[in-house]
């Protein structure tokens, strides 16, 4: 079993040392060369650190440690992503300030334990981005209500999607090869554009229209 870190601090934070310190703190043992960092911009949030750990190194029955949840992902719905990810890898993970993560035993009973909490934290995250989502859609709806008495409202212009682009994109996500931010990252499309995008295409790859794109 091996032992990381990863911390994640935007164009706005000064440096990483405050995560790196905490972990350390709580975890003196942890490699130097173990610790991942990415600096996010405002204008991507490409991670290529957390990449490399979590596609090439990390191993089932590894930790990866965190300062807090919060730096899994962006969104309720990307952390849910990757706590998903990261337990079908057979990854344990540990979040400062989630103190349950940080329960140790020997043997089965912590992998038992881990495991339960990791379930639990999923349920909660995937709860919370329903709930996030609900709230954004219904903001929209009120701003159209409102947009329609003013008689300003024109409608969305639909998205110009390459759905022979989409195909095979669609049967790496559909394959499990690919994960839902993969996807959508790939696609260009956000969460509720692509899920759109899949019943489009999904339809009219019914009727035989992208059939030979998908094979």
């Amino acid at each position: 079993m091996a032992r990381y870190a990863y911390a994640r601090v935007s164009d706005k934070e000064q440096h990483s040392d405050r995560q790196v310190t905490n972990i350390k703190k709580y975890y003196p043992d942890i490699q130097d060369e173990n610790i991942f960092i990415d600096k996010i911009t405002g204008k991507t949030y490409d991670r290529p650190e957390y990449s490399v750990l979590t596609k090439r190194i990390l191993r089932a029955g590894d930790e990866i440690i965190f300062s807090e949840l919060d730096r899994v992902g962006r969104t309720k719905a990307g952390i849910k992503d990757e706590l998903e990810f990261l337990k079908k890898k057979g990854v344990k993970v540990r979040a400062l300030d989630i103190p349950s993560t940080l329960y140790d035993a020997e043997g089965k009973e912590q992998d038992l334990i881990l495991d339960l909490v990791t379930t639990i934290l999923i349920e909660v995250y995937s709860t919370l981005a329903q709930q996030e989502l609900e709230r954004k859609e219904y903001r929209q709806r009120q701003g159209i209500e409102e947009a329609k008495k003013r008689g300003v409202y024109k409608g969305r212009k639909p998205i110009d999607v390459n759905m022979t682009k989409f195909a095979d994109i669609y049967k790496r996500w559909k394959s499990g090869e690919l994960k839902t931010v993969e996807a959508r990252t790939l696609s260009g499309l956000k969460n509720n554009t692509f899920y759109r995008t899949v019943e489009r295409y999904e339809e009219q790859y019914k009727l035989g229209k992208y059939a030979s794109e998908a094979i």
